[in-house]
C-alpha cells in the first residue's frame, strides 16, 4: 500500500478536487454540460468526490461526504433523521440531485427538496457537484447547482467485494456487489444493509443525550444495472435503485409537552421506500456523435401512522432525447428535449413542464468556451427561457482561469401551491443570477461566488402561509482549496470556506454556516497501512428557538471543531481491515437546536474484494 497506493491516492484526490493541473486529465465528468469531458476543458465550478476518498475514509452516507466539501448539512438527529443542505448558502429545494442521472428531488417534500438522509454509501464511482445556475442545462430547480451520484458500471471480469462493520450505538453495516461484463451482456448488483439503535433524535440544548431514549433507524438499499450491445454502435441499459427505510423519531402533537417529554417519546416511526428506474437506449454514430433516449422515474411513498400528515406518496417522470454532434475539432454541440411531470399522487396535484435546450462548446488551443440556452414551457407558470455562459483559459499546465454567468429559477413545490393550511396558490417561480471565477495554480484554487435570488419564497410565521418576499436576497463567498503530497509518505489538504446568505433586508438565512474550514492529513508511512485524520470546524450559524408564545427567538448552534480518525491496513491484496472514531473529542453540539448529534463512536470493519 505504502508507495503504490500513495502516488494512485494521490493523483485521484488531486484530480477530485481540482487543485493540480497536471492531473486535471485523469478524470472525466458529465453533469457540467450532459455529456462525458475531461475536467481540464470543463468551464463551471465543478468538485468531485471520487470512490477512492469515498473507501480511504469509510465515509457512511452522502450527506457526510458532502460537508467534507464545505456544503452546510443540518441534520435534525442521527442516522436517518430528517436533513438540509445548502448549497453556497441556497436552500436545499434549490440544487437538483440526480442519481445516475435519475431526478431524487421529493414533489412531496415542503420545498421539493431531495432529503440526503437515506442515501448510503454503496458502489459509488464519484459524486459530482455544479456550482451555481444550471436551469440552462438542467431546468428548474437548479438554481444554485447540481448534484450528481453516479454509481459504478459492470466491470469486465467477474468482481465482487463485501463490506461488514460493526459500531457504537449497536450499529451494524453489511455490503455486497457483483458485477460482470459477459460477452454482450452487462450486470451489476449491489446490497446495502444498515441497523442501528441510534440516539434520540431531540434533545434539549445542553442536555446529556443519554436521559433521553433512543431512536433507532434501518435501511436496506438494492441497486441494479443491465447492459446490452445490440450491435457495436447500440446498446440498451436498464437501472434500478430501492431504499426502503425505518425511522423512528421524536414528537408530541400537543403544544402543552416540553422539550423533555417530546424527546423521551417513543410512539412515531416513520416508513419510507424511494425506487428509482430508468431504461435507456444510446446509438453511437462516426466520429464521436450520438442520439440517446431516457425513460426515467422516481417513486416516493412514505408512511407516518401518527405523524400530521399519515401517508406521502409521489412520483417524477422524464422522457429525454438527447443528441451530440462534433462539428469541428474539438467543439460539439448537445441539442435535447424533454417532458417532465411531477405529481403528488395523495393531493392529485403535478407540475408539467416540457423543455428544450441547445449546448455549444469550443475549445481552440487553451481556450475553452461554453453557450448554453433552454426553454421551458409550463402549464402552471409563464414560460422560462435560461442560459449560461462559461469560458476558461489554461495559460499551462499550472495555472488555470475560469468564469461563468448562468440564469436559472425554481418553481414552487406543489406543497407550498396547493397545502390546505400553508399553500398558497398565486407564488410564481423564484428567479437567480449566479456568477463566479476561479483561479488555479498548481495545487491551489480560489473560487468566488455571487448569486442574486429574486422573489425568494418564504414561510410567514404570522399567517402561516407561504409567501413571496419581494427583492432581492444574496448568497455570495469565496473558498480556497488546496492539496498536496507534501512528503513522500503524507498528503496533506484544506478547504475553507466564507460566505453570506441574506435576505432582502441584510438579515443572515438560518442555518447557513458562515465559516467552515476542513483539514485532512493522511499518513502512508506504515506498510500496508494508512492513517487518516480530519478536522471539520463550523463558524458562526444562527437557528431559531420556537418558544411557548408561537415566537422565535434567535439563537447560535457554530463555533466549534469536530475530528474524525481512520485507520486501514491490508492484510492483503483482497483483505482491508480498517477502524474509525468519529467526532474524536467527544465534542457536543447541534446542527439543528434541540436535535442531538453523535458523541465520540467508534466503529471497525473488514472489506474483503475478489
Amino acid at each position: 500500500m505504502k508507495k503504490i497506493n500513495l502516488s494512485i491516492t494521490t493523483a485521484l484526490l488531486l484530480a477530485t478536487n481540482l487543485y493540480s493541473a497536471e492531473n486535471l486529465g485523469t478524470i472525466s465528468v458529465s453533469t457540467a454540460t450532459k455529456s462525458e469531458q475531461s475536467i481540464k476543458d470543463i468551464t463551471s465550478n465543478v468538485e468531485v468526490i471520487t470512490s477512492a476518498e469515498l473507501e480511504e475514509k469509510h465515509i457512511s452516507t452522502v450527506a457526510e461526504a458532502l460537508r467534507g466539501f464545505g456544503i452546510t448539512i443540518s441534520q435534525s438527529g442521527g442516522l436517518g433523521q430528517l436533513s438540509s443542505f445548502y448549497l453556497n448558502g441556497q436552500d436545499s429545494g434549490s440544487t437538483l440531485v440526480l442519481i445516475d442521472g435519475i431526478k431524487y428531488n421529493n414533489p412531496t417534500t415542503t420545498n421539493g427538496e431531495a432529503h440526503l438522509e437515506h442515501l448510503a454509501i454503496n458502489d459509488i464511482q464519484r459524486i459530482e457537484i455544479v456550482n451555481g445556475a444550471q436551469s440552462g442545462i438542467w431546468g428548474a430547480n437548479a438554481s444554485a447547482g447540481v448534484i450528481n451520484i453516479i454509481t459504478k458500471n459492470a466491470s469486465k471480469k467477474l468482481k465482487i467485494d463485501t463490506n461488514i462493520e460493526y459500531g457504537s450505538f449497536n450499529t451494524k453495516k453489511v455490503s455486497a456487489n457483483i458485477s460482470q461484463k459477459i460477452e454482450k451482456v452487462s450486470y451489476k448488483l449491489g446490497v446495502n444493509y444498515l441497523d442501528t439503535d441510534g440516539i434520540t433524535a431531540q434533545a434539549p440544548n445542553g442536555k446529556d443525550i443519554d436521559n433521553f431514549e433512543d431512536d433507532g433507524y434501518q435501511n436496506t438499499t438494492f441497486n441494479l444495472k443491465l447492459g446490452y450491445d445490440l450491435t457495436h454502435n447500440d446498446l440498451i441499459n436498464f437501472s434500478f435503485v430501492n431504499i426502503d427505510t425505518t425511522t423512528q423519531y421524536d414528537n408530541d402533537p400537543s403544544f402543552t409537552a416540553t422539550d423533555e417529554q417530546k424527546a423521551n417519546n417513543s410512539d412515531y416511526e416513520l416508513e419510507q421506500k424511494n425506487k428509482l428506474y430508468k431504461i435507456g437506449y444510446i446509438h453511437n454514430f462516426s466520429l464521436g456523435n450520438y442520439l440517446s433516449t431516457n425513460y426515467s422515474k422516481s417513486e416516493f411513498q412514505k408512511n407516518d401512522p401518527k405523524g400530521f400528515t399519515t401517508k406521502f406518496n409521489g412520483y417524477n417522470d422524464e422522457i429525454a432525447i438527447d443528441g451530440k454532434i462534433n462539428y469541428i475539432d474539438n467543439s460539439f454541440l448537445l441539442i435535447g428535449v424533454n417532458q417532465q411531470n411531477s405529481k403528488d399522487e395523495i393531493n392529485n396535484r403535478e407540475l408539467k413542464s416540457n423543455g428544450i435546450y441547445i449546448t455549444n462548446n469550443n475549445k481552440v488551443n487553451n481556450l475553452v468556451l461554453t453557450q448554453s440556452i433552454r426553454y421551458d414551457n409550463y402549464d402552471d407558470f409563464k414560460n422560462k427561457t435560461t442560459g449560461k455562459i462559461g469560458v476558461r483559459y489554461n495559460f499551462n499546465k499550472d495555472i488555470a482561469l475560469m468564469a461563468n454567468y448562468g440564469t436559472a429559477y425554481k418553481t414552487p413545490s406543489l406543497y407550498q401551491l396547493f397545502d390546505s393550511t400553508y399553500g398558497n396558490k398565486n407564488l410564481n417561480p423564484e428567479t437567480t443570477k449566479s456568477k463566479d471565477i476561479s483561479l488555479i495554480y498548481k495545487d491551489l484554487k480560489l473560487t468566488y461566488f455571487d448569486n442574486v435570488v429574486t422573489d425568494l419564497i418564504g414561510y410567514n410565521p404570522t399567517t402561516w402561509v407561504n409567501e413571496q418576499v419581494d427583492g432581492e436576497s444574496k448568497f455570495k463567498g469565496y473558498k480556497v482549496s488546496y492539496e498536496k503530497d507534501v512528503f513522500t509518505d503524507l498528503l496533506f489538504g484544506f478547504n475553507y470556506k466564507k460566505q453570506s446568505a441574506k435576505d432582502k433586508n441584510n438579515i443572515e438565512l438560518i442555518r447557513r454556516v458562515q465559516e467552515s474550514l476542513n483539514l485532512s492529513f493522511d499518513y502512508y508511512g506504515i506498510d500496508n497501512s494508512h492513517i487518516g485524520l480530519y478536522a471539520n470546524y463550523i463558524g458562526k450559524r444562527d437557528d431559531s428557538k420556537f418558544n411557548a408564545d408561537f415566537t422565535t427567538t434567535k439563537v447560535q448552534t457554530g463555533n466549534y471543531t469536530l475530528l474524525n480518525l481512520v485507520v486501514n491496513h491490508d492484510i492483503s491484496k483482497n483483505i482491508n481491515l480498517y477502524a474509525k472514531i468519529n467526532n474524536l473529542t467527544n465534542k457536543y453540539y447541534q446542527e439543528v437546536y434541540g436535535y442531538a448529534t453523535s458523541p465520540r463512536a467508534y466503529y471497525a470493519g473488514i472489506k474483503y474484494s475478489f
